[in-house]
């Protein structure tokens, strides 16, 4: 059995510890120790099982932690012995608010494989524990779903093991690379393109490697107060840097047919990679890497718990790239911990400065109306809760606007002088610190009042459907278009996944009937009047003809490389290696959801 810790924090932050089991494993004894030795815990902290031991907790005069081990049933499909995968977590029940991450004593590798290995033999998975999650600052309580969580961190681990498995290859020098080099743009657009970057790699089995040689936030670029590298602030993307060599033989993507997988051998070794929009001004057909699309079995997978599965695939990708390093993320915690965020509480990006040139302009008005209803509608649902909004704006004076003309409401924000975004500072080092600062806190925010139109309003969603475990419904309303992803498109010819959007009864020959919510694959029209898809579905397991009427579509159904090897070596075998789920995926359930 796994080592239960017990702790209590008192008023002036003194601790003690108690374990509730006898400690007779070597291993657990070094685990035992490595508590009884760790600095006084003030923070939110996270626990890494492939280089350190931590709690993940909010901090308050009362708080009980205990350091369990959530076994994870995995079947292998080639055999019939049964994996169990280990992750490890705190529960925590706490009185107060918390956020702010630090550090543990670390623990090495060898010991937490003992650990995992000795649960493995001892523990079997459940997923239909029910983990309580309480908020006693509003007064709120509700049923966490483990079933979610677990569904959740288990998808995304599959996903950052198959990047981290291509963006660090065993030999940077033979691998097949993509470089990347960002927009000149905002950190905003200049994030999805990287994105689009990761998405081509993935699907062409790559190392992306960065080009930031005329990144605006480099130094002496935009700015001379520019950061000097991009790990300054983030963690690396990659082990393999873009080098001379690379530059040299660099060939930059042509042919749309050498993003097909099955003709991986006949492409370049390095690809530079044009931006999406050259892509759709300069190609008669859109190319593969500019449709709608994500790996399908991936799709299936988060489609049950996810609103848009699309934003989640693009989030955790971005989430992957602007990894804070530990300087910047000590200062989100620091920041958050300052502010006082307390959830529940709805997020406000008002966008405006050199905006104002490319879209249309809201009033605080018009954004408020749209706080007030997500506030209505939890009162209608008998949730009575301290109307909170964190704000974050490129023009402060309309903060004062607000606290001025709704006295009901407590918003939150960072101090002024670093919301500012004029010219000179925009491309600063520590503007970009700002911004990734502000970008994380509203995206951990329950519901999202933005603007789609912005990079950063979509942005701060995808990340919001990367840190929650569960989006039942829409946590998002933009002012003005709705949510999509720039540089992606549904294919004109298909194959597409579709759901019917009703009871879908047809008479036609080979026709196959659907009840509403049935999803379908492989759709392609029948016909030049495109009145009628032939699809595949999965729960009557037979193709057939369906009206176009009672379809809407979802994605293209693309193929991607097959990476259950991949899987197989980092996923089941190796336990407790690679396992580097971030910190914050995964990890809140919104109150949106509470009842649906």
């Amino acid at each position: 059995s796994i080592a239960k810790l017990r702790i209590v924090t008192t008023s002036n932050s003194m601790l003690q510890r108690k374990t509730s089991t006898t400690v007779s494993n070597p291993a657990l004894s070094k685990l035992h120790q490595t508590f009884k030795s760790t600095p006084k815990l003030n923070s939110r902290t996270t626990l890494n099982p492939t280089s350190q031991l931590n709690l993940k907790f909010q901090p308050s005069p009362t708080l009980s932690i205990q350091l369990v081990s959530d076994s994870h049933t995995r079947k292998n499909t080639s055999t019939s012995n049964t994996t169990l995968h280990p992750k490890f977590h705190a529960k925590v029940l706490a009185t107060t608010k918390y956020k702010l991450k630090s550090p543990l004593q670390s623990i090495t590798k060898s010991d937490l494989r003992k650990l995992q290995l000795q649960d493995f033999h001892s523990r079997k998975a459940s997923s239909s524990n029910k983990h309580l999650q309480t908020n006693a600052i509003t007064n709120i309580t509700w049923s966490f779903n483990s079933h979610s969580q677990k569904n959740c961190m288990d998808v995304t681990q599959i996903v950052l093991n198959r990047i981290n498995y291509l963006q660090n290859p065993d030999n940077c020098s033979t691998a097949r690379k993509v470089v990347c080099a960002p927009n000149r743009a905002g950190m905003g657009s200049t994030v999805h393109h990287w994105v689009y970057c990761l998405i081509y790699a993935y699907y062409t089995n790559r190392t992306m490697v960065m080009d930031t040689s005329q990144w605006f936030y480099l130094k002496n670029i935009q700015s001379k107060d520019g950061v000097k590298h991009f790990h300054d602030l983030f963690q690396p993307v990659s082990k393999c840097d873009y080098t001379n060599h690379d530059k040299t033989i660099a060939v930059n993507w042509i042919d749309p047919q050498s993003m097909d997988s099955t003709s991986v051998d006949k492409t370049p070794q390095v690809i530079r990679l044009p931006p999406a929009g050259i892509l759709f001004e300069r190609r008669p057909a859109v190319p593969k890497i500019c449709h709608y699309a994500m790996p399908t079995e991936i799709f299936y997978k988060v489609f049950q718990f996810k609103y848009i599965p699309m934003a989640w695939w693009t989030g955790l990708l971005a989430q992957y790239i602007i990894r804070p390093n530990d300087y910047l993320q000590k200062f989100i915690d620091q920041s958050r911990h300052q502010l006082q965020i307390q959830s529940p509480i709805v997020g406000l990006h008002i966008r405006r400065s050199d905006k104002r040139r490319e879209s249309k302009l809201f009033d605080i008005d018009e954004y408020m109306i749209k706080v007030k209803l997500f506030f209505k509608n939890l009162e209608k649902r008998h949730i009575k809760i301290k109307r909170r909004v964190f704000v974050i704006t490129d023009e402060p004076w309309l903060i004062h606007r607000l606290k001025l003309n709704y006295t009901d409401y407590q918003f939150i924000h960072p101090p002024l002088q670093q919301l500012t975004n004029n010219t000179t500072t925009r491309y600063s080092a520590l503007h970009l610190k700002y911004f990734i600062r502000d970008l994380f806190l509203l995206a951990e925010c329950d519901y999202l009042v933005v603007t789609m139109s912005s990079n950063v309003g979509r942005l701060a969603y995808e990340l919001h459907e990367v840190i929650y475990s569960r989006t039942q419904s829409r946590h998002y309303i933009s002012l003005d278009k709705d949510y999509d992803i720039f540089g992606q498109v549904p294919s004109s010819r298909g194959p597409w996944i579709m759901q019917a959007k009703q009871d879908c009864h047809t008479d036609i020959i080979n026709g196959i009937n659907l009840v509403k919510g049935d999803i379908v694959d492989s759709c392609v029209f029948t016909d030049k009047t495109k009145t009628r898809f032939h699809c595949y579905s999965k729960r009557l397991q037979k193709s057939g003809l369906l009206p176009a009427s009672c379809m809407n579509y979802l994605i293209d159904d693309e193929s991607y490389p097959n990476y259950s090897k991949v899987d197989k070596m980092l996923h089941f075998d190796e336990l407790g290696v690679n396992y580097n789920a971030s910190d914050d995926t995964c990890i809140k359930r919104s109150i949106n959801d509470v009842g649906l």
